[in-house]
């Protein structure tokens, strides 16, 4: 085993506990080790702090395993996010998994789809087209032992496994042609994750699949993609003429948190069955929050009214199947992936098919007074402004379904637009864009937030809390 010294991917603190654990209890004190009891006031477990890399610039789809780390240890691990790992990288999974064996980071989130191009092929029945197709099943087959029986494949990649977590679906999202049947994928360049599995998909519904890196997925070039609806609003991927067939999934976007296998080492079994636990731990609010972020960003693309929501007939879900049967015919050649595929179809048989969440039509405009109506004011300060023009102080007043807002510092201006409440969400549409909020009013101060994915929406009210000055 290495030497215990301090290592860039591990705070000090980890290393000083390691040690301190494997020195005679008499020893303690001249180590400078903590040893008390509750006499004696001192902590004898001193906070873990791990690293965990995550490709997106934020904590997607670890929140909640996070959380569940922190509360099974009672505090005692810590796991530090390391947020926009390889950001830039198309094929970021392969340069995570030598960062986590060379050491740089502790442990890491991967893309499920993208370890066959690894060359692991344990996890594919997972991202078989067509077959996990809805929450209830990713939530059924993560409960049960197929997360077991798949995680040990990774380690021929020298890392271990430790959880598999749920992700969102994966749709047909159209730029330029609606995807509903076989014939309108024909030579059409379809955007992917790095995945063999969905290359082949792809090649046998007639398409050429391209990989790409985030945000660059741009009509004159992709004539659609596989997109989770967060990702698809997220990144504004939307436009005139787009559409996304919302009865169909390809497969579900899941994640496996792989750690170092050094690292692990120097954990008591205990710590590392904490790690494993976690996953299991975090999968009843991770679905829970899979099911409302699907509500939600529907309900944004919806009142974006830019993209139409499609839905494929009885026989045209048959025939996207049936041309994916060469697939499933490749993929059941290996016996542990068969038996696995074998296993959510069974589950797939008891469970109830899950409906397509429908896109309402946007809200006409307001004509029944709302909480929000009266008259408003701000000011933005140089220090939450985008740009100087927008600094000073504003008025706004919202009357059933319309509003105006007035620049009262120089340079003056004003304009109008329309607005409607739904819940706790706001949508705005003026002539210089479409905003969608969250509002909260609490005694006449009104704030608003804007929506993940709609930041740059119009108008921006987002400034500082807005005051009621008058009805």
């Amino acid at each position: 085993m290495r030497s215990l010294q301090r290592r860039e991917s591990i705070p000090k603190v980890v290393a000083v506990r390691l040690v301190c654990l494997a020195l005679p209890a008499l020893a303690l004190a001249a180590a400078g080790c903590a040893g008390g009891t509750k006499a004696g006031g001192a902590d004898r477990h001193p906070t873990i702090v791990l690293t965990i890399a995550n490709h997106p610039n934020d904590d997607s789809d670890l929140k909640e395993y996070i959380a569940a780390v922190s509360r099974l240890s009672e505090g005692s691990i810590k796991l530090e996010l390391r947020e926009g790992w390889r950001a830039q990288n198309v094929d970021y999974a392969r340069g995570t998994v030598n960062d986590v064996r060379a050491d740089k980071v502790d442990l890491a989130k991967l893309d499920v789809r993208s370890l066959d191009e690894l060359g692991v092929d344990g996890f594919q029945a997972l991202s078989a087209p067509f077959l996990v197709d809805g929450f209830s099943l990713e939530d059924q087959l993560l409960a049960g032992g197929l997360p077991g029986a798949m995680l040990p494949s990774v380690s021929r990649l020298h890392v271990k496994g430790l959880a598999l977590l749920p992700g969102e679906l994966q749709r047909p999202f159209g730029l330029a042609r609606r995807l509903l049947k076989p014939s309108d994928y024909r030579d059409a360049v379809i955007g992917i994750t790095p995945s063999i599995l969905a290359s082949r998909t792809f090649r046998a519904l007639g398409a050429s699949p391209r990989e790409y890196r985030p945000g660059e997925l741009v009509p004159y070039v992709f004539a659609g993609a596989e997109l989770g609806l967060a990702t698809l609003a997220g990144n504004s991927y939307d436009t005139e003429g787009s559409s996304l067939t919302a009865n169909v999934s390809f497969w579900p976007d899941m994640f496996l948190v792989v750690a170092n296998r050094q690292v692990l080492a120097k954990l008591t079994p205990g710590e590392r069955k904490i790690l494993q636990k976690a996953g299991s731990e975090a999968l009843a609010p991770a679905i829970a929050r899979l099911r409302n972020d699907d509500r939600v960003e529907t309900d944004i693309l919806c009142q974006g009214g830019r993209m139409s929501f499609v839905t494929a007939t009885q026989p045209e879900l048959a025939s996207l199947r049936a041309a994916v049967h060469p697939v499933y015919a490749q993929l059941k050649r290996n016996a542990r992936t068969r038996s696995f595929i074998g296993e959510i179809e069974a589950m797939k048989r008891r469970s109830s098919p899950e409906q397509a969440i429908p896109c309402a039509a946007p809200p006409p405009p307001q004509k029944a007074t709302t909480l929000l109506d009266g008259i408003w004011e701000m000011t933005a300060s140089s220090a939450v402004a985008v740009d100087d023009a927008d600094i000073g102080h504003y008025r706004m007043i919202l009357r059933r379904g319309r509003q105006e807002l007035f620049h009262l510092s120089p340079p003056t201006w004003s304009g109008s637009a329309v607005f409607s409440v739904r819940g706790d969400r706001a949508f705005f549409r003026s002539p210089d864009g479409y905003g969608v909020y969250r509002w909260n009013l609490f005694r006449d101060t009104l704030t608003f937030q804007y929506v993940r994915g709609k930041e740059e929406g119009a108008p921006n009210l987002t400034f500082a809390p807005w005051h009621r000055v008058g009805m």
